[in-house]
């Protein structure tokens, strides 16, 4: 079944319509048994040709998940969908988001694609839908620019009102991505899959002594470069 919803996925990108034959023969099954698995999981007859809306896609990303295949799902979605998909594993660990936040610093255009707090924590996101595996290397660029945009973010905040009490709020800067980073640390931001997301927000503490927590008003008074 998983295959099946992997397949539609895949090939409704870009609002195309669902294609029966060809979601059968990439799932290696019948046309007859891929439109039951999807008639089942859309709650809908015969949706040979149906244009999928966002929130269809979700609902079959997440029962492919269920069902154990959350890697090829997270390679059949759209960027913004993985951005979508990391928002709800945030919401259900009980963190308030907000997504894609631009903002000027200056002449500079910034943007957050997630932030994300919880009592005083606040994650700060950013989501790559990168294809191909995880070198240390390949992320050094994004590390040094998400770390640069912590200082423009908070006087954001600050000025809007949005941090509360921010004396007490602990920052901690975190790339997502597809595959398993080689290491979860890098020059002071974390890294993980979003198979590892989970796991992760069950967890993450800023008494943890292994996590590059940072006081927010430190970020206000010593920039990072």
């Amino acid at each position: 079944m998983s295959s099946v919803i992997v397949e539609t996925l895949k090939r409704t990108k870009g609002g195309n319509g669902i294609n029966p034959v060809e979601i059968a023969q990439a799932a290696r099954t019948t046309p007859e048994a891929a439109l039951r698995v999807l008639e089942k999981f859309l709650n809908m007859e015969n949706p040979d040709g149906t244009r999928l809306d966002s929130s269809a896609r979700f609902n079959l990303a997440s029962e492919a998940v269920r069902l154990g295949a959350l890697q090829a799902v997270l390679r059949a979605l759209t960027w913004q969908e993985f951005e979508t998909f990391s928002e709800e594993c945030l919401g259900r660990a009980c963190f308030e988001t907000q997504k894609g936040l631009i903002f000027k610093d200056g002449r500079r255009r910034w943007q957050v694609d997630i932030i994300a707090t919880r009592g005083q924590i606040m994650l700060v996101l950013d989501c790559k839908h990168w294809e191909s595996p995880n070198y240390s290397s390949k992320f050094y660029a994004a590390v040094r620019h998400h770390k640069q945009s912590l200082g423009p973010l908070v006087r954001h905040m600050k000025i809007r009102g949005l941090l509360g009490n921010h004396q007490d709020v602990w920052a901690l800067p975190v790339i997502i991505t597809l595959f398993e980073p080689r290491v979860s640390v890098l020059d002071g931001v974390v890294l993980a899959s979003v198979a590892q997301l989970g796991d992760f927000l069950e967890h993450v503490t800023p008494y943890d002594s292994d996590l590059p927590f940072i006081l927010v008003p430190h970020i206000v008074e010593s920039p990072i470069s």
